[in-house]
């Protein structure tokens, strides 16, 4: 297994999930141009593991899986920390996954996504208004 240096290192080598939003010009605090400059090396890509939120959301994703796995117990949820399955046709595109779910009864597989959020004020309420935030 990957130290988390090793995993972080490995996600400037492709496209993850994360970058999905700024490549389709969804993100706001990032457009494709800064991501692609930051994939090409031209520029370093801001640290954002010390912002509250990011802590958070990193460290809360141990109980949110446990607490899936009490509310669906037809699930067995495993978690492989710091791997990342990259596509075998195209190794640039890679996924770090939250959680794998297996259907205990038929096997089928699946993929847990966890994120957390926090709307404090109004304005950030009608800004993501029947939006995903």
């Amino acid at each position: 297994m990957p130290s988390r240096e090793e995993w972080l290192e490995q996600r400037k080598n492709g496209i993850g999930g994360s970058d999905s939003a700024a490549i389709i010009g969804m993100n706001p605090y990032k457009d494709n141009v800064q991501l692609w400059k930051e994939k090409c090396g031209l520029v370093e890509a801001e640290d954002i593991s010390d912002k509250p939120y990011v802590k958070y959301g990193t460290e809360a994703e141990d109980y949110l899986r446990n607490l899936f796995a009490l509310d669906f117990p037809q699930y067995k949820v495993e978690h492989f920390e710091n791997e990342s399955i990259r596509h075998p046709k195209y190794p640039f595109l890679f996924a770090s996954l939250d959680g794998v779910l297996t259907d205990k009864e038929t096997g089928e597989k699946g993929i847990l996504e966890i994120k957390t959020t926090n709307i404090l004020q109004s304005m950030q309420k009608e800004k993501w208004k029947e939006k995903i935030p």
